[in-house]
């Protein structure tokens, strides 16, 4: 359970810093979350590379695309229509989402960069192995996987937790959206590693679902 706590403690301190409005659209929020992330990542390469099974989980096998594509689509459209609950156009609580965005920075400037894509992708890419390999793996050591991929998905909406009160907008209050994003598209992401026991399709669908959440968003369109 040590790699798991301290992937908690030190994702949760990571969202805590990275996601203060000083922060907002800026190199320090993206360094902020890329480099803890980057030292769990090397840390799930390497407990991969010492069991032996660094291939097996990562290597790519047919059908891997088609599954992690179709799966970050529909959560895309799924939290399309969670937003249009939580936070409905001419409603305060769209004043959620514009602090999300606000905090990432422009979308027109991300997908026109090749830098700030493969950051956000690298960023992805090191959220699997952190959270659906290496704590999946340590949790179903400790409890078993029917047990452990819920829990891990929990855990993973837990670290995101600061940002209730770092994203709250003064007339909406504490902002709920990415702790809700979280858990949801990580109850998904999880089980697919536990079933399948790779991360390839969940790398892809994670990969599809941030990348397209963050460029169909336009200033200062309130779709």
């Amino acid at each position: 359970m040590k790699r798991t706590l301290l992937t908690v403690a030190l994702v949760t301190g990571a969202t805590a810093f990275a996601f203060q409005p000083s922060m907002a659209g800026t190199p320090w929020f993206w360094a902020g979350i890329g480099v803890p992330y980057a030292f769990l990542a090397g840390l799930s390469l390497y407990k991969l590379w010492d069991e032996g099974t660094l291939a097996d989980v990562l290597t790519p096998r047919w059908g891997d695309f088609s599954l992690g594509f179709v799966t970050g689509a529909l959560l895309l459209f799924a939290s399309w229509a969670a937003r249009a609950l939580l936070a409905p156009a001419g409603s305060t609580r769209l004043g959620w989402l514009f602090q999300i965005y606000a905090q990432i920075g422009d979308p027109d400037v991300v997908q026109r960069s090749i830098v700030f894509t493969t950051v956000l992708l690298a960023i992805v890419t090191c959220e699997e192995l952190v959270w659906r390999s290496m704590v999946l793996d340590e949790l179903s050591e400790r409890f078993g996987s029917r047990r452990a991929w819920p829990l891990a998905a929990i855990l993973y909406a837990v670290a995101a937790a600061p940002t209730l009160y770092t994203l709250r907008d003064p007339s909406a209050g504490w902002n709920p959206l990415l702790v809700t994003a979280a858990l949801g598209c990580g109850i998904v992401w999880t089980f697919i590693a536990s079933i399948k026991r790779r991360i390839p399709p969940v790398i892809i669908a994670h990969g599809v679902f941030t990348y397209f959440s963050l460029v169909q968003f336009r200033w200062p369109s309130m779709q």
